[in-house]
């Protein structure tokens, strides 16, 4: 019996965080970050869902951050940028050295960065390698609509970086300052913090993730939802979207947060570790680790999984490494979404028999014909997806897999029973490649013995055509000939009828030559001269009539 493994496929159902419209008007967030707690650093990770709807509601035109580090604030402000289309510029502003709250670090920080933000926002996006005080002059008075203030954490250093700031912030502008909160050490931004909302009538504060203060510099849209209730609603509502953005904050936490310590340690559950599912875009380096997003699921089940697909268009296909041990692994449904609204645009589902995808690392496939089940034998498996090229981004990657971790003693055995299989359907193969000989031979028996006879039919047919042919030519000279009697009769007709109307014109003169000669003796007849003479006419007549002497 095959393993229970290879049990029926499921149909693909897209799980969503479908969280009720919260009562007090904001909508259930569904941003997903492509950049969460790079290098494993992810004191801002709390905060992204905000940050993203806030760019949303105010739609800026200039974005600066002063503090960027490895970039998980500020490549957020850039996809927000990008898939609201919005026509904004951003720029970080760092040196990339460190300070004494970060940690000192060399460049390897600015290098990854760099390459982050040339390979997917470098149309919008600049970085300015250099202090906050020297980047002033970069920008006029009152253009900046948000500000973030992410810098050195002493009050000293704050409060200079927000009162030198401050004029570049258009009337409309938005300032944000992160750790509001922490109080140990020299950390004052706290202390800040506490003097601006007492300066400011337009100021919101989170409590999570280190602390985020919200200012307003002048005059609030209040064209959103958001920003009323950030500066217009009530203590209870403000707190209500506190909570709001906390619990969305641990949903992207569960899904995106585990580390590969974390998601090779037992589940505290059912003891069971979870499997790591890594997704590689093909980038202008190849598959690169920096590109790589990371689902945790569990053993044996099916799951659904959605990636964010961040795809150079034409350069290669996504890599999909499902765990890292040897497995069994079922590939349901591949669909790709992409658009505002999210629509579908491509799909690979289980149940076609022609999919665009392909093994290989450590997997291969056991039926060459069935490409949504794998074998892993090592731990390196590779599923690599050609999805189409010409995808816009941003777009979402939603897979359904269920990955069985096995011994390799288990796949082996698998293999072998595979390998017997794939034997006895061979086999099978030849048997039925031998009966469809047989069955070959006597079909051109057949269809010689069928030609034969329609060869003789031909030849029979051939001689009667020819039969045929003789005697039509036989009634053809017949027909010349009687042919050429007619045309001859017809040309005796033709001279009879002349001769014919010839005699006719001549018994017509003659006739009139005759009536002509009637009346002449009539009327010589009946004259007197003719009564008169007519004795001596007789004793003429007598005489001439008497018999002649010969002559001598």
């Amino acid at each position: 019996m095959l393993p229970s493994v290879l049990g029926g496929r499921i149909i693909l159902q897209v799980e969503e965080t479908k969280a009720a419209t919260p009562s007090f008007g904001l909508p259930p967030p569904r941003f997903l970050p492509r950049r969460y707690k790079p290098r494993n650093v992810g004191s801002w990770s709390g905060h992204l869902a905000f940050a993203n709807d806030l760019i949303t509601a105010i739609r800026p035109g200039l974005i600066v951050e002063l503090g960027t580090h490895w970039g998980e604030s500020y490549f957020t402000f850039c996809q927000t940028v990008e898939e609201q289309q919005l026509s904004c510029l951003c720029y970080a502003v760092d040196h990339w050295q460190g300070d004494e709250h970060a940690g000192r670090y060399g460049e390897e920080v600015f290098d990854e960065v760099r390459q982050y933000n040339d390979r997917y926002y470098r149309q919008f996006s600049y970085l300015l390698r250099r202090s906050f005080d020297d980047a002033l002059s970069q920008f006029d008075d009152g253009s900046i609509d948000l500000l973030h203030i992410d810098g050195l954490h002493t009050y000293e250093a704050v409060s200079h970086d927000f009162r030198s700031w401050l004029p570049k912030i258009s009337d409309r502008g938005i300032i944000l300052l992160h750790d509001i909160c922490p109080r140990h050490e020299d950390f004052g931004v706290w202390r800040l913090w506490d003097e601006l909302a007492a300066e400011f009538p337009n100021t919101f504060d989170f409590h999570h993730s280190w602390g985020l203060g919200v200012l307003a510099k002048g005059s609030v849209q209040r064209n959103s939802p958001l920003t009323e209730l950030l500066f217009g609603g009530s203590s209870s509502l403000r707190e209500n979207v506190r909570r709001h953005y906390v619990i969305y904050a641990s949903h992207l936490e569960n899904i995106l947060g585990r580390s590969p310590l974390a998601v090779c340690s037992p589940s505290p559950t059912d003891g069971v570790p979870d499997i790591r599912v890594q997704i590689f875009p093909y980038g202008e380096q190849g598959y690169s680790e920096e590109a790589c997003q990371i689902r945790p699921m569990r053993p044996g089940a099916w799951e659904t999984l959605t990636f964010d697909l961040r795809v150079p268009s034409g350069l290669g296909p996504l890599r999909i490494d499902p765990g890292s041990e040897p497995s069994f692994i079922e590939v349901g449904d591949i669909v790709v979404h992409a658009g505002k609204p999210e629509a579908l645009v491509w799909a690979s589902p289980a149940s076609s028999n022609q999919r665009n995808l392909a093994p290989a690392g450590t997997s291969r496939l056991p039926f060459s014909d069935d490409r949504s089940f794998l074998l892993s034998f090592g731990d390196d498996p590779q599923i690599i997806v050609a999805i189409p090229p010409d995808i816009s981004s941003p777009a979402k990657l939603t897979i359904s897999l269920r990955v069985s971790p096995a011994s390799r003693q288990a796949i082996e055995l698998f293999e072998l029973f595979t390998s017997q299989l794939k034997a006895e359907i061979s086999r099978l193969e030849q048997q039925g490649q031998q009966r469809q000989q047989q069955l070959e031979q006597q079909l051109e028996q057949q269809l010689e013995q069928r030609l034969e006879s329609e060869r003789e039919l031909q030849t029979q047919h051939q001689a009667e055509r020819e039969q045929q042919e003789l005697k039509i030519a036989a009634l053809q000279q017949d027909g010349e000939r009687l042919t050429s009697e007619v045309a001859a009769a017809t040309t005796r007709a033709r001279e009879l009828t002349a001769r014919n109307e010839a005699a006719q014109l001549a018994l017509q003169e003659t006739q009139q030559q005759l009536r002509i000669a009637e009346e002449t003796l009539y009327r010589m007849h009946h004259s007197l001269s003719w009564k008169v003479t007519e004795p001596l006419r007789k004793l003429m007549a007598l005489l001439r009539s008497g018999p002649r002497q010969p002559q001598s």
